[in-house]
């Protein structure tokens, strides 16, 4: 799904051409704070949640990736 954030407040950034956006099935989505993730996690933006007419941004944690500190 392909969405577009829009300004915190709502508004349409100037210049965008929401009717292209439209046509190619972008979401309008109201962004979301990041939460802070729990140790040892990570935060990503996932599908948005339609909730009274406006799609929000969500967030999920997922398992942040091991980095190896041994590199030679």
């Amino acid at each position: 799904m392909k969405q577009f954030l829009l300004n915190p407040d709502g508004s349409i950034p100037l210049g965008t051409n929401v009717p292209a956006l439209l046509a190619a099935g972008v979401r309008m989505v109201m962004p979301t704070a990041r939460p802070r993730p729990s140790t040892g996690m990570m935060v990503v933006d996932t599908e948005p949640e339609l909730i009274n007419g406006v799609w929000y941004q969500r967030w999920k944690e997922i398992p942040a990736p091991i980095i190896n500190a041994n590199i030679e």
